[in-house]
């Protein structure tokens, strides 16, 4: 078996092997949706290796790159995302093997760890390979509609997503983000936090290919001093107005904020929403939050900095909703 590291001129065979092996049931597969993700991440070029037998492409394995911050430090994590291995060539262990390989990659880089948001079933596999829970991303969801709720869970009613937003290009685009995002990171100091400048915002949120993202934004004497990202989608329990991401320049805003959430709720038709557990301030303002053990199981692994004990149960780690969605 051959493995070496993947280029640019692979991706079709990438992507034929991840629809073979995985479908596209969860997400779409394809060159476009690869690039966006591996290749033009500002946070770097993912680390891609792959395992060929006799020139059959029998496995991938890839890692997102991605930055986070607190207090001045810069912390080098990547995220362990696609992988697929060959129908043909499944319970060889080479999941495994690339995984390892992958791992004394990131060693060799210095990068300092690995975070994933693995399900039941890929779970036991890298707890076996040393990842460690972080725990469940916390979770609040405020009802709004509970009768709109309990119709569309009995099937008496169908969700019907109202995207009424003409904004949701122009705040990433705001002369003053890049400053709105530097006074955040001060607020957040004792907090680590996403990396985030300009170019990954637009990145994570205006050109993903395969979601449709929304901003709202509070500017006072022509400054931006709030960014609220979210989406809209429809579930079996009614419209979720889920927020991904939420920066201010100072906290005196929150009360903006939970205006701002009620505000858009009102505007989409939401039966409820979703935010961070970890922003247990939006409580308040006829907005009642309880943080619930429903969100993303989190595991990490050691490089070469103690993330295991560091982010247990999210002390001094706050990601966001939009940090930890599956993309």
């Amino acid at each position: 078996m051959e493995i070496r590291t993947a280029t640019e001129h692979d991706v079709p065979l990438i992507v034929e092997l991840l629809k073979k092996s995985l479908g596209e049931e969860l997400m779409p597969k394809s060159r476009e949706y690869w690039q966006w993700k591996h290749i033009d991440n500002p946070f770097g070029k993912s680390p891609v290796i792959l395992a060929f037998e006799n020139d059959i492409l029998v496995g991938v394995r890839a890692f997102m790159r991605w930055q986070w911050k607190s207090s001045g430090q810069v912390f080098e994590s990547v995220r362990a995302v696609d992988t697929a291995t060959h129908p043909d060539y499944q319970g060889r262990g080479i999941f495994k093997k690339l995984t390892l390989e992958l791992l004394n990659y990131c060693a060799n880089e210095g990068w300092h760890f690995v975070f994933n948001t693995p399900n039941s079933n890929s779970k036991p596999g890298y707890l076996k390979m040393g990842w460690k829970e972080a725990g469940k991303l916390p979770i609040s969801i405020p009802i709004l509609h509970p009768v709109s709720v309990a119709l569309n869970m009995s099937r008496l009613k169908q969700s019907v997503v109202k995207t009424n937003d003409t904004n949701q290009e122009s705040f990433l685009q705001h002369p003053n983000l890049e400053e709105l995002l530097k006074q955040n990171a001060v607020r957040c100091k004792d907090q680590i936090i996403t990396s985030h400048t300009v170019k990954s915002l637009q990145w994570r949120y205006q050109n993903v290919p395969v979601a449709k993202y929304f901003t709202s934004g509070l500017q006072t004497a022509g400054k931006l001093r709030v960014l609220l990202v979210y989406r809209l989608k429809s579930s079996s329990a009614g419209n979720e107005l889920r927020v991904t991401d939420i920066f201010m320049d100072t906290d005196k805003y929150k009360t903006e904020v939970r205006a701002m959430v009620k505000d858009l709720v009102k505007q989409h038709a939401a039966d409820y929403a979703t935010v961070s557990g970890l922003n247990s301030w939006l409580n308040g303002a006829g907005l009642y939050l309880r943080k619930l053990p429903v969100g993303p199981v989190v595991t990490v692994r050691n490089i070469t900095f103690d993330a295991a004990n560091t982010l247990h149960n999210f002390n001094g780690w706050s990601p966001s909703v939009g940090d930890l969605e599956l993309f």
